[in-house]
């Protein structure tokens, strides 16, 4: 049975980005997010009385995030779907015994952590990738405001409309697909570089070598086609923007925006932020 159960584990981690419609984040971002982050061994999973969750007591074996570093720590999950009777894409499980990293933060005051959607593991067979070994051991020293982030919320301050207006006066052919464009943008919600989303192979712009944030770079290409030049002069004329504030950072960051451009049936220009 605990043979089986591995392997079944084993084959959820190897498919956890599919089971479950959410995204895993990067380890850098759950480590900043959680209250503890450590390694440590199940010593007790007890049921409660009417088996619909249990209770795991881990012995911590390594902390890596600073602040309390307690011996034990418990939590409560809900039970499996062998004794519920309620299955999903989504079911895991801890057993006792095995060594898992475990990324836990407070949820409603209750300290919890999951598999999906997390970076949370069992250990044995599996391993900690030296990659995200880095990110534990340096974890503490991760300072968020360095970086430039992706942002689908911010909006123009720039009215966009009175920048349309003189295209708009021109009879375009409608296009059959959209000119992108990627947009940097400083703390202060200033433009600093707009260029067309390239086509060839992506290079990353390097701020660090430890935490896998660095995002790729905004590099010049030249335009294909009068939809792409047209994109480009109108990315480039919407100079301010709204500031971007990143989890529960105090200070605006810099971040990274996609604008599209395209000719609709009426032959009038049209942007999509």
């Amino acid at each position: 049975m605990r043979k089986n159960l591995t392997l079944i584990i084993i084959f959820l981690i190897a498919s956890k980005s599919f089971a479950c419609s959410c995204d895993t984040p990067k380890p850098a971002i759950e480590f900043y997010q959680s209250d503890y982050v450590f390694k440590g061994q199940v010593v007790e999973k007890m049921y409660s009385s009417d088996s619909l969750t249990y209770t795991v007591t881990f012995k911590i074996s390594n902390h890596y995030k600073n602040g309390a570093n307690p011996n034990f720590l418990k939590f409560q999950l809900n039970s499996e779907g062998e004794i519920t009777g309620k299955f999903t894409s989504c079911d895991w499980s801890v057993e006792k015994g095995e060594n898992w990293l475990v990324y836990a933060k407070k949820i409603n005051g209750e300290l919890d952590f999951q598999f999906y959607c997390s970076n949370s593991m069992p250990l044995g067979r599996l391993r900690i990738y030296p990659s995200e070994q880095k990110i534990l051991d340096n974890g503490n020293e991760l300072d968020l405001a360095k970086y430039r982030y992706m942002s689908n919320d911010s909006r123009p301050v720039t009215n966009v409309d009175s920048i349309l207006e003189k295209y708009r006066k021109k009879k375009l052919i409608p296009s059959k697909g959209f000119a992108a464009v990627w947009l940097d943008i400083d703390s202060a919600g200033n433009l600093t570089s707009a260029n067309l989303r390239p086509n060839k192979q992506l290079e990353y712009e390097e701020i660090d070598t430890i935490f896998g944030m660095n995002q790729f770079k905004n590099t010049y290409r030249e335009p294909n086609s009068d939809l792409e030049k047209i994109a480009l002069k109108i990315a480039r004329e919407i100079k301010h923007w709204e500031k971007y504030y990143y989890l529960d950072l105090e200070k605006p960051v810099k971040y990274r925006k996609w604008l599209q451009v395209y000719v609709d049936k009426d032959s009038i220009i049209q942007v999509e932020f």
